[in-house]
């Protein structure tokens, strides 16, 4: 049994799986699906002689228990070398081979093996190939068929594939595959009819499997047709494939084979068209009927609704009768239906019954009767207004009047509080708008769902085109060009507070704005919310903006003034502190003159020293009663922050050597900024001049960077001095306040002055014993 043995020595090879297909419901032939990662056998179908009473899981367990036992011995490692093989085929390629398998008899029979990759389960984590193997016929199996042809025997079978070829009606054999739960999840095509082509859009359908072709086709299918392979039971049914272009199939399905066959037999028609009449049937017929009971249930609610207004509405109504003269033109009309709000208009008169010129005489005067009959000569709605200021009346009517199915109706409306109302409002809205085109202020509306200016009172600057009409419109963005940028963070946190802000808040601002080449004007900035959608959601601001130049102008005369006054205060105090040492200089200068006679040299030391410690008093008093005092507006020009710096070192520098302090640049390039040079060199050098001192002699450092910071240059002045505490840094700038024994506390107030008109902001970080660090904030000129 082991050895390599046939029943005949000759075979007719076939050419690939063209020639294979074409015979695969000959007989039985074996449909594997092998994980070859594992070279596990995850299905096999039944009808192959060997497996007839076996199960699928008995050969998946190990590698090679079930290759072992029906392949031949001498071709089995070359089997699990060509299962390896077709790891490395593309999708689509198949790979022919020939092995010998075991038959009931004891003998191994040729098998032809085409394999493919298996992409019928998306959801695998492992390769698989489908292999589908049959019997190699041979030479006497041929003689044999031919001997039968010749014989004019030809198999039923035979006759009944040529009838089924020629019938309409689609046809196919399918082979089913279940997983090991036992359920149906793909179907290969082993036989089909030239109809099935016809029927559904499958073409070469045969060896393939259903989840080849359409991965995502249905999954109640493969239950159907395996619950017919499980039952035997045969199954006539309609159904749509929506996978296979939305088609519907009449369908015959039945088992074919025997007990442990797992094969169908499947008839059917394409009935598509069929059912798109009779689907298009049912819902035009479903259509009409709920257009019917829409249009019943309008009816009635019309009607229901028609009779609750003409029973609680406010409105005057009456349903007219038309009259007409002998040659046809509408004469009267009579009232035919009146609700009580109309016959509390007629007071004590019912007119129910009669005729309008008779009962109505005050409308006749109003000319509501020629009203109604140009409602019915030009069949168009009328609608009037109406003063009345006789019988009891001072009031405003509303009538209308139209043409209802040969009937007129009218209804009237006392409408004098809204005539009130529309007129205060009216008044009131041009008093607005006068308010508005008269305010000294510019009004302007911006609307948030557009980020645009809706509406502006006024032209800003007619000379530049920046007019009422050209901002109408305009997005917000294009506006903030015109603002100083040192205060463009300002506009935009008053949108931020506007946008979370109440109905009451108002906030205000002051804010630096020019138009093209002119000076930075000051403008004061208030705003409001103007409409709201909900409490989430602004929809509309109003700003009112004034021009305030004049304004700051003043105050800043007044500031000057008060600084004045300080210089006078100054002045006092240094007459009163220069008094004592001048004297001291005096007497010292008259005992020198006197001493100098006698020629005794131990006797000047004193002397000498009180000269020079009085000498020293006075130059520091009046060098910070200049830097204070001597006070002229400033002249902003472009200059080189990196070069003033420069100059204010080189100022520094005989203090600078003479304590031993080392100086430390950080800086390289141009930093353009606007600057009154000579006065920020003597702020500069004060801040300078107090950070040597603050330091130990020899052991000084005073670090100068100037960095990029946003539209600013930040100036650093850093010292390792003695540093300062929190109470000292809050009075730092303060007048007259000091930590020198021999100063009065001018200095760094004339330091704030002077960097106020340069538009600076200066921050002071120290702490005790680790020195202290002054930033300067200076706008960057190029910057617009």
């Amino acid at each position: 049994m082991n050895n390599l043995k046939d029943k005949t020595e000759k075979y007719l090879v076939t050419d690939g799986f063209n020639q294979l297909k074409d015979t695969l419901n000959d007989q039985s032939f074996l449909l594997m699906i092998i994980d070859i990662e594992n070279f596990r056998l995850d299905y096999f179908n039944h009808l192959y002689p060997f497996w007839s009473n076996k199960s699928s899981n008995e050969y998946s367990s190990t590698e090679d228990c079930l290759f072992k036992k029906i392949i031949h011995p001498d071709e089995y490692l070359q089997f699990i070398a060509h299962l390896k093989e077709c790891s490395d085929l593309l999708v689509g390629q198949e790979k022919v081979s020939y092995f010998h398998i075991l038959n009931k008899e004891g003998y191994y029979d040729k098998h032809c093996f085409i394999d493919r990759i298996y992409k019928g389960l998306p959801n695998c984590q492992h390769q698989q190939i489908i292999s589908i193997a049959q019997k190699v016929e041979t030479e006497q199996d041929l003689l044999d068929k031919e001997k039968n042809h010749l014989e004019n025997l030809e198999p039923i079978s035979n006759r009944y594939q040529q009838i089924l070829s020629t019938i309409d009606e689609a046809y196919c054999i399918i082979e089913m595959i279940f997983d090991f739960e036992g359920n149906a999840i793909d179907y290969l095509f082993t036989e089909n009819n030239n109809a099935f082509e016809y029927q559904v859009v499958l073409p070469n359908a045969i060896g393939q499997t259903m989840k080849e072709m359409i991965p995502d086709h249905e999954n109640k299918w493969f239950e159907i047709y395996g619950k017919v392979v499980k039952t035997g039971e045969s199954i006539r049914f309609q159904e749509n494939a929506e996978k296979l272009d939305n088609t519907w199939l009449d369908v015959y399905a039945f088992k074919l084979g025997g007990k442990n066959s797992q094969s169908v037999a499947v008839l059917f028609f394409n009935i598509t068209e069929r059912k798109k009449q009779e689907l298009g049937l049912l819902k035009e017929k479903g259509d009409l009927e709920v257009s019917a009971k829409k249009t019943k249930r309008k009816l009635r609610e019309n009607n229901d609704l028609l009779q609750m207004v003409f029973d609680s509405t406010n409105l005057g109504i009456a349903v007219f009768s038309i009259i007409y003269d002998p040659q046809g033109n509408p004469e009267d009309f009579k009232f035919i239906r009146v609700n009580e709000v109309l016959k509390k208009m007629y007071k004590n008169v019912n007119p129910l019954g009669k005729t309008y010129s008779t009962s109505s005489k005050l409308g006749l005067e109003l000319g509501a009767l020629a009203m109604f009959k140009r409602a019915v000569t030009d069949g168009k709605n009328q609608d009037e207004e109406f003063y009345v200021n006789k019988e009891g009346y001072n009031n405003w009517f509303r009538m209308t009047a139209r043409i209802q199915d040969k009937l007129l109706i009218s209804t009237i409306e006392d409408i004098t509080d809204r005539k009130k109302e529309s007129q205060q409002l009216e008044e009131t809205i041009r008093f607005k708008q006068q308010l508005i085109t008269t305010s000294p202020e510019t009004v302007i509306i911006i609307n948030l769902n557009s980020y645009t200016v809706r509406y502006i009172n006024k032209d800003i600057y007619p000379e530049e085109n920046l007019t009422k009409e050209s901002i109408q419109g305009m997005p917000i963005g294009n506006i903030l060009p015109y603002i100083h940028p040192r205060d463009r963070e300002k506009i935009m946190n008053l949108h931020k507070k506007l946008l979370k802000s109440s109905e009451d808040d108002i906030y205000d601002l002051d804010l630096r704005m020019k138009f093209d080449d002119l000076e930075w004007e000051w403008f004061s900035v208030r705003g409001k919310i103007f409409h709201r959608r909900d409490e989430h959601w602004v929809d509309e601001y109003v700003l009112l903006i004034r021009n305030i130049t004049n304004q700051k102008n003043i105050q800043k005369a007044l500031i000057s003034a008060e600084k004045l006054s300080i210089q006078g205060e100054i002045a006092r105090t240094l007459a009163h502190e220069l008094r004592n040492p001048l004297a001291s200089i005096g007497l010292a200068t008259e005992v020198i003159r006197k001493k100098l006679e006698l020629m005794a040299n131990n006797e000047f030391k004193n002397y000498l020293g009180i000269l020079n410690r009085s000498t020293k008093t006075l130059n520091n008093l009046v060098t910070n009663l200049l830097n204070s005092s001597n006070y002229t507006p400033a002249k902003l020009k472009k200059a080189d922050l990196g070069k003033i710096i420069d100059i204010t070192v080189e100022k520094a520098s005989d203090r600078i050597y003479l304590s031993g302090i080392k100086v430390v640049k950080n800086y390289k390039g141009s930093f353009p900024i606007l600057a009154d040079q000579e006065k920020l060199i003597i702020a500069l050098l004060n801040i300078v001049v107090n950070a040597s001192e603050a330091t130990t002699p020899d052991k000084g450092l005073i670090t100068l960077d100037i960095k990029e910071h946003k539209t600013d240059f930040m100036l650093s002045i850093s010292d390792n001095g003695h540093g300062l505490e929190k109470d000292q840094i809050d009075h730092l700038f303060e007048a007259f306040y000091t930590n020198k024994a021999t100063g009065v506390g001018v200095g760094l107030n004339s330091v704030k002055s002077i960097l106020e008109e340069h538009d600076a902001k200066i921050k002071v970080e120290s702490k005790p014993n680790l020195g202290t660090t002054f930033k300067i904030y200076f706008h960057n000129a190029n910057l617009k």
